[in-house]
């Protein structure tokens, strides 16, 4: 036993020794270190190229796929460039006390471009909120890759010519990275929570004015009033009084309302008049410029958080980026004149590549700051109108996309129905990530309409305090209360279970059930109202499944699993129960005919028949697979029938009960009595936004700031509006002193 083991190590010694020669050919050693850094190099031109380009477009884009490149280039990025640096200073090593090559040369004129890549684009410092607490991490790594740079451009020393444009180059690259770690020291979450101090009321103007005015010879008498802070103003635009265009006021709204509410977002409580201020704009809105002030708040955020908006919209910010362009530009005039002609060609075409993407990157950046919502905002204050319709031209402020706009789907029964073939199902259960790929697979997305929106902002109107209740309000208005009560009683992800297994049924009506006697006319508000019930019952059960830190605290997660595994064992048994007839067949004859003797003409003759029905029989198999394995109406049907919906089994609170499917089931045996169609899909609708407002209220901070890398979420909206309308509980500071108003008498 122990000999066998010895030997093992000990040929893993001598295998350690053996040199990269011995594994590897002569021609391809030498052909590696020609290459590698090359390689390397444009690999993390590329990394930058993807990012810039890729990195703003998360905040709008909810695809899988596109978030793993970036999270992949991301990551990768920065251990790119400094490899590549690795290789650079030990090819700056190596040369000791002998002359520098052109090679070398070059090489080492690379090296701030590598630090340029590490100060990273614009449009990305931050791929979740997490990398913004490793700031000292990056201004350590700041400080030793400048270091390291400096160090190479002095090996590298040759003639002056070369080394003043490596010096250029490093300035830029050292205020990039320098700039890169600011910003991401400004959004970690200590530093984010200290940068938003409170307004302090304006006592000492008010005194001033009365001085004045006394002074002047009026009797002043103060009278109290409540500030509210005023967000939108009126211009004169050529000398007469004018008013903005809703798009630009909902803009203007939407910057001057962030300023207060991104104290969500560091924990913060606000004041009563902040709720006021919020109101007054709000009130008088219809639904769709409200939700447009939310969106352009959230995308003025995700700015904040995770791009270098912090430096970007800034004079020094923009003096910057002109100052870097015209430096590289400087830089490549340069170089092309005083270039080597014994250069490689390779070195030489990747240095003008690599000049010519830095020029790219800083006039992306540029383009980047003209087309964002805060100089579209600076523009109006300063009522530089012409600048603002050139670009409105090109990108009009209709436009701009700040989030997906759509909120992605999750039904129960379609997962247990198993709809959708999954490829390679052996291979991902061998990795354990069968069941997650499955919910990807199953998930899908649906436009947030106007009628939902409707919806939400009629709710947020009739409420008066902040949401508590999750669907009991909106039964006691129905008068339903009673009936209904055990559902909204449970925890809250049962309840979802529970009311989303009913929708989903009560969305599938038996043939000739879809509308009731007398009620064709209201068939088309009916569809309407139903469908934005289903939607919603599908976005709360993919909340449910992919994200439930965003709800209340239970194991959702866990009672999702069981009420499929049930649901799932139940459409089995019904499968094999309602077997078609071909598959049926193959149970009893689904063997091959065997070829007949020789000679035997009749024989051919069947066996050739027998072939034609076989492979007949074959292909019905294979469009029975493809196809449903049964009709998902019928299926719902059957589930309806065989749940004995008459019995009254005892739901316990905080029970990981295995009937949430039976009381699905049960609630949509009750909810179908109702005789008013469209009232009883009202009252399903209200109850969902219910719901809906409860999550969203009852969800920290930090997660919703989360989902604005990831497409942005309705719930993150939701709950941004009802905080807008003081329906959440971060109002609990008491209202400041009254201001002062001075009367003059």
């Amino acid at each position: 036993m122990i000999l066998p083991v010895i030997a093992a190590l000990s040929s893993g010694v001598v295998m350690k020794k053996m040199e990269v020669t011995q594994v590897f050919s002569p021609h391809f050693k030498d052909l590696w270190e020609e290459w590698e850094l090359r390689g390397v190099v444009f690999v993390s031109l590329t990394l930058q190229i993807l990012l810039i380009c890729m990195g703003n477009r998360r905040k709008f884009t909810h695809f899988a796929l596109f978030r793993g490149v970036v999270w992949l280039a991301y990551l990768t990025a920065d251990a790119v460039a400094i490899y590549a640096l690795g290789i650079i200073t030990n090819k700056v090593t190596k040369l000791n006390s002998q002359s520098v090559d052109t090679e070398t040369q070059l090489n080492a004129f690379w090296a701030p471009f590598l630090l340029l890549h590490l100060g990273g684009p614009d449009t990305i410092t931050a791929y979740a909120l997490e990398d913004n607490e490793l700031w000292l991490r990056h201004l350590l790594s700041l400080l030793t890759q400048t270091g390291v740079t400096i160090y190479i451009f002095l090996m590298a020393w040759t003639e002056l010519n070369m080394s003043t444009l490596s010096a250029v180059m490093i300035f830029a690259g050292f205020v990039k990275y320098g700039e890169r770690v600011y910003v991401l020291w400004t959004a970690s979450s200590e530093q984010f929570r200290d940068s938003i101090p409170d307004p302090p009321p304006n006592y000492s103007k008010i005194l001033e004015q009365q001085k004045l005015m006394e002074a002047e010879g009026y009797d002043v008498i103060p009278h109290e009033v409540i500030e509210v802070r005023d967000v939108i103003v009126e211009y004169k635009v050529d000398g007469a009084e004018g008013t903005l265009d809703p798009q630009q006021g909902e803009l203007l709204a939407a910057g001057g309302l962030v300023n207060i509410f991104q104290r969500l977002f560091a924990d913060l409580l606000l004041r009563e008049e902040d709720r006021d201020t919020s109101r007054s704009v709000l009130k008088d809105m219809n639904f769709l410029a409200a939700f447009n002030i939310i969106e352009i708040e959230l995308g003025i955020m995700y700015d904040l958080l995770y791009t270098k908006a912090k430096a970007i919209h800034t004079s020094w910010g923009f003096a910057r980026r002109i100052t870097g362009f015209f430096l590289i530009c400087i830089v490549l005039v340069l170089f092309i004149l005083i270039k080597d002609q014994h250069y490689s060609v390779a070195d030489l075409y990747l240095t003008f590549i690599l000049l010519a993407v830095a020029i790219f990157l800083e006039i992306y950046a540029l383009v980047v700051l003209l087309f964002s919502d805060k100089t579209a905002r600076w523009l109006i204050k300063e009522k530089k109108f012409a600048v603002l319709n050139f670009i409105n031209r090109v990108q009009p402020l209709t436009k701009r996309r700040r989030w997906s706009r759509q909120m992605a789907q999750f039904s129960l029964l379609s997962f247990a129905i198993k709809e959708k073939h999954l490829p390679c199902h052996q291979i991902l259960e061998f990795l354990h990530i069968d069941e997650k790929v499955e919910k990807l697979r199953y998930k899908y997305h649906e436009k947030v309409t106007e009628n939902l929106k409707k919806l939400i902002i009629s709710h947020f109107k009739e409420m008066q305090s902040p949401q508590t209740t999750r669907g009991r309000g909106v039964l006691e208005k129905f008068r339903k209360w009673d009936d209904f009560n055990w559902s909204i009683k449970l925890e809250f992800d049962q309840s979802i279970l529970i009311w989303h297994i009913a929708t989903e049924l009560l969305c599938h009506p038996r043939a000739g059930d879809s509308l009731r006697d007398g009620q064709s006319h209201n068939n088309g508000n009916i569809e309407s109202i139903s469908q934005t019930s289903k939607c919603l019952s599908r976005y709360m059960l993919y909340i449910l499944v992919m994200y439930p830190v965003m709800l209340p605290t239970g194991i959702g997660r866990i009672k999702f699993r069981e009420t499929y595994v049930e649901a799932m064992k139940f459409f089995d048994e019904f499968h094999k129960t309602n077997k078609p007839k071909a598959l049926e067949r193959e149970d009893t004859d689904h063997n091959a005919p065997t070829s007949p003797s020789d000679g035997d003409i009749r024989g051919y003759r069947k066996y050739a028949m027998k072939c034609a029905a076989f492979c007949t029989n074959a292909w019905q198999q294979i469009k029975n697979l493809v196809k449903r394995k049964f009709d998902l109406t019928n299926a719902y049907n059957e589930l309806r029938d065989q749940v004995k919906t008459n019995l009254n089994l005892t739901v316990s609170k905080g029970d990981r009960s295995k009937y949430v499917l039976f009381h699905g089931c049960r609630l949509a045996s009750q909810l179908d009595k109702i005789e008013d169609q469209e009232k009883k899909w009202d009252m399903i609708s209200r109850v969902w936004v219910e719901m809906l407002c409860y999550a969203a209220s009852n969800c920290k901070a930090s997660y919703h700031a989360q989902q604005l890398r990831r497409g942005g979420e309705l719930l993150t909206h939701v709950w941004l509006m009802m905080a807008h309308f003081g329906l959440t509980d971060h109002f609990q500071i008491s209202p400041a002193p009254a201001i002062a108003e001075l009367i003059r008498q």
